[in-house]
C-alpha cells in the first residue's frame, strides 16, 4: 500500500476489487490550497466547509480516491451519501472517472438503507415488505373520499414528524416545543399517522422513511444486524450535509457507531430545506456534534463574478451570523442589475427584452435561467417567452438538466486517461442504476423513460468525449470550451431553451445568467415565513438564487401583483447595483430579431472562428472576448475578407490583433468556406 506521505508522482494502484486509481498528481491536478488540503488531510472525521461555486464534488470524490490509493479507506467498504438520485447517479460516475469503479456504495440514505435491509430479511427468511412511493394515497384511504382535501395538509405535517423520527403521540408536543403552525389539527394528524401505520402492517407495505426507521429499531434490537451493517459501511462521506433531517442523522449516527471514520461536506448557508427537518446548525456547531473533527474551508468560488458574488452575501448579511468569507477567483463582471415593474404582465414583458438583449450571437438560450419563489410566479414568463418565439425547456419544472450535469462532470476530469475512461464507462452503464430499485414493481416504473432518455443523454456526452479526443483534446476544461464553440448538442431541442424554475429546484445549477423574478416583501422572504428559523431560510433562499448564476444576475420586483400593493425585498438593500436602469426598447430588440433571423443557423465559417479565438485565448490565458468580441467575430463570418488589407477595414479589429494573428484569421476564413462548399 502507498503511504501517507507518498510523493506525488506515484504511480496507478490497483487496489481492492480491482479498482485502477488515478496517482496524487492526478487526484490533486487543478485544485487550489484548500481544495489540496481536503482532499489530502490524513485526518478520518473531517468536514468540509464548502461555498457555493467552490468545487466540492470535485473534492469530495477526490478525497475518496485518494484514500483508497493511500490505504487509509477500502473501497469495498466505503459508502458515499447524498440526498437525491440525481445527485447519486453524478456522484457514481464522478468515483468511476476516478477508477474507482463499482466497488464503492454511493446513493441516498433511502436506497442505501433498503439495500442493507434486504440482505437482513434475506438472512432471516422473510419476505420483503413492498416500498409505496405516494405516503398521499395511503392518507387518502384512511380518511376517506368525504375528506380528500384535506390530503395535502396532513401530508406535510406528517413529513414534517417523519423527517424529525417523531411517533404519533409526539406530534403535538413537538408543535408546540417548536412553534410550527399548522393548517391541519393536531389531533387529526395524529390520528391519521397511527391508522396509516396499522394499514401499512395490514398491507405488508413500507414507505420511504420507513426504510430509515426500520434499520434504526432493527439495529438496536439485533446486534448482528448492527455488526454487518458497520462492517459493511467503514468509510462514510456525506454531500450536502447542511441537508442531513434529524431521521437520517439518527441512521448516519448507527451507521458509524463509535467510529469516526466520516467526512461531511456541505455549505450552511445553502441550507433550503428546513420544509423536510434540515438544520444548518450540525455544520455549524460541529465540534460540539463531532468533538475533534478536523474543519476546512473551501472560501474561493470559481463560477460566480464578484459582483455576484458579494450580492449573495449582502443578502446573508440579514441573518444574524456573520456571511461567510467567500470571494471570487474570476475577473470582474456586469454589476447586478434591479428592474422594478408596474406588475407582473410588465415584469414578464421586461424579462423578454433583457434576455433577447442579452443573448449574444454565439450564445445558447440555455445559458439563461428565470428562477421565482414559487411556481405560481412563472407562468406570465412563460406566456410572454412564448409570445417572443423564445425556446423554453421541455418539463423545466422537474428537470435535473442531465446534459449540463454530464458536461460538468467531463469538465473535471483532469486528464486523457480519464476522459477516456469515463467515456468508456458512461457506454456501458446499466441506465437502471441501483438507486431504481426504489422505484420498480411488478410493471415498469413511471420513472423509467425519464431514466431512459437520461441513460441516452449521457451516451450523447460520452460520444461528443470520443469525438473531443479524436480532435486531440487533452482535458476536462479544454472539453468545456470545445462544447461551447462546437454545440454538439444544439439539436437536442429538449435542452434547448430558457430554464424557468423555483429557486428550490435551481440548486446545484448554475447558468450563465440568471434573472430572479418577484423579489417582493411577501414573496422573497415568502409570507408563510413566520418563524425566525423559517425566515432564515428565506435570506438562505436569496443566496442560493443569486449564486446560481456565473456572470450576469438580473433581480426584478413588481410594484403592483394581483393587483396589490407591494415594496421591494428588503434581501436586495445593500447590493452594488445598477438599479433603475430601463430595459432596451422593443424598437432596439426589433432590429435584434431581425438580424438574428438573417444570420446563418450553422455556419462553417464562423465555426472555424470561433475555434480560432478559442486556441488563441487558451495560449494567452484570457477570456475569448477579450481576443476578440463576438460581434466583430460576426463582422468576420458575414464579410469573409480575404486579405490584410480586408481585414483592415473590419471595425473594431484592429491593426495590433492584425498583425499578430492576420494569417491565422485569414486561414481559418478559408478553412470554413472549403468546409461550406464541400471541398477537401
Amino acid at each position: 500500500m502507498t503511504s501517507p506521505d507518498a510523493p506525488s508522482n506515484v504511480q496507478g494502484h490497483t487496489g481492492p476489487g480491482g479498482s485502477t486509481f488515478a496517482d496524487l498528481r492526478e487526484l490533486t491536478s487543478g485544485l487550489d490550497a484548500d481544495q489540496q488540503r481536503a482532499v489530502l488531510s490524513s485526518a478520518p472525521l473531517l468536514a468540509v466547509i464548502a461555498g457555493a461555486g467552490s468545487g466540492k464534488t470535485s473534492v469530495l470524490t477526490r478525497r475518496v480516491a485518494v484514500r483508497c490509493l493511500q490505504g487509509r479507506a477500502d473501497p469495498m467498504h466505503t459508502a458515499v451519501i447524498t440526498f437525491t438520485r440525481q445527485a447519486a447517479g453524478e456522484l457514481r460516475r464522478r468515483l468511476r472517472s476516478l477508477g474507482l469503479q463499482d466497488s464503492i456504495m454511493a446513493g441516498t440514505f433511502h436506497a442505501i438503507s433498503l439495500s442493507l435491509l434486504q440482505q437482513h430479511w434475506e438472512r432471516i427468511g422473510r419476505q420483503p415488505p413492498t416500498v409505496v412511493q405516494d405516503r398521499r394515497r395511503l392518507i387518502g384511504e384512511v380518511i376517506g373520499p368525504r375528506r380528500t382535501s384535506l390530503i395535502d395538509d396532513l401530508a406535510v405535517e406528517i413529513d414534517w414528524a417523519r423527517a424529525r423520527n417523531l411517533p404519533a403521540r409526539a406530534y403535538a408536543q413537538a408543535c408546540g416545543t417548536s412553534g410550527r403552525v399548522s393548517n391541519a389539527s393536531p389531533g387529526d394528524v395524529e390520528r391519521v399517522m397511527v391508522d396509516i401505520e396499522a394499514l401499512k402492517v395490514k398491507r405488508g407495505v413500507i414507505d420511504l422513511d420507513d426504510l430509515l426507521s426500520h434499520v434504526i429499531d432493527i439495529a438496536r434490537k439485533d446486534e448482528e444486524f448492527a455488526s454487518i451493517m458497520r462492517w459493511r459501511l467503514r468509510h462514510l462521506y456525506v454531500d450536502e450535509a447542511q441537508d442531513m433531517n434529524p431521521l437520517q442523522r439518527a441512521v448516519l449516527d448507527i451507521w458509524r457507531g463509535d467510529r469516526d471514520d466520516l467526512t461531511l461536506v456541505g455549505d450552511p448557508s445553502q441550507a433550503i430545506y428546513g420544509f423536510n427537518g434540515s438544520d444548518p446548525a450540525i455544520l455549524r456547531q460541529l465540534e460540539d456534534h463531532f468533538p475533534g473533527i478536523e474543519v476546512v474551508r473551501l472560501d474561493t468560488n470559481y463560477r460566480c463574478t464578484p459582483q455576484i458574488v458579494r450580492a449573495g452575501l449582502s443578502a446573508l448579511a440579514h441573518l444574524d451570523i456573520s456571511p461567510p468569507p467567500l470571494r471570487s477567483a474570476r475577473p470582474d463582471g456586469p454589476s447586478v442589475s434591479i428592474y422594478g415593474f408596474d406588475d407582473e404582465t410588465a415584469e414578464a414583458q421586461g424579462v423578454v427584452r433583457l434576455l433577447e438583449s442579452a443573448h449574444g450571437p454565439l450564445d445558447s438560450w440555455r445559458q439563461f435561467a428565470v428562477l421565482a419563489r414559487t411556481n405560481a410566479q412563472l407562468g406570465p414568463i412563460r406566456s410572454a417567452l412564448e409570445s417572443a418565439s423564445i425556446p423554453i425547456r421541455a418539463n423545466v419544472s422537474r428537470s435535473n438538466d442531465p446534459l449540463q450535469r454530464f458536461i460538468r462532470e467531463v469538465g473535471d476530469l483532469p486528464s486523457r486517461t480519464r476522459l477516456a475512461a469515463w467515456s468508456r464507462d458512461a457506454q456501458l452503464t446499466d441506465p437502471f442504476e441501483p438507486e431504481d430499485l426504489l422505484h420498480r414493481d411488478d410493471k415498469p416504473s413511471e420513472n423509467s423513460e425519464d431514466t431512459r432518455k437520461t441513460h441516452d443523454t449521457l451516451v450523447r456526452v460520452a460520444r461528443a468525449v470520443d469525438e473531443f479526443l479524436a480532435d486531440g483534446g487533452s482535458d476536462g476544461r479544454s472539453f468545456l470550451a470545445w462544447v461551447r464553440t462546437q454545440r454538439p448538442f444544439d439539436d437536442v431541442s429538449t435542452f434547448f431553451g430558457v430554464d424557468l424554475m423555483t429557486i428550490h429546484g435551481a440548486k446545484g445549477r448554475e447558468w450563465d445568467m440568471v434573472v430572479v423574478v418577484g423579489c417582493e416583501d411577501g414573496l422573497l422572504p415568502h409570507t408563510s415565513a413566520k418563524s425566525t428559523a423559517a425566515k432564515d431560510e428565506e435570506v438562505r433562499l436569496a443566496y442560493v438564487a443569486m449564486t446560481r448564476s456565473a456572470d450576469r444576475l438580473v433581480l426584478t420586483y413588481s410594484k403592483t401583483r394581483r393587483g396589490r400593493r407591494r415594496s421591494r425585498s428588503p434581501l436586495l438593500d445593500g447590493i452594488e447595483t445598477t438599479e433603475s436602469v430601463a430595459p432596451p426598447p422593443p424598437e432596439f430588440l426589433e432590429a435584434l430579431r431581425e438580424r438574428r433571423s438573417q444570420r446563418p443557423q450553422h455556419d462553417p465559417v464562423l465555426e472555424e472562428l470561433t475555434t480560432w479565438r478559442l486556441h488563441a485565448a487558451r495560449v494567452s490565458g484570457v477570456d475569448p472576448r477579450l481576443i476578440c468580441p463576438d460581434d466583430v467575430l460576426v463582422d468576420l463570418a458575414r464579410l469573409r475578407p480575404d486579405s490584410i488589407d480586408a481585414l483592415d477595414a473590419i471595425p473594431g479589429l484592429g491593426m495590433p490583433l492584425i498583425a499578430r494573428a492576420g494569417p491565422s484569421i485569414l486561414a481559418a476564413i478559408s478553412l470554413g468556406i472549403t468546409q461550406e462548399s464541400g471541398g477537401d
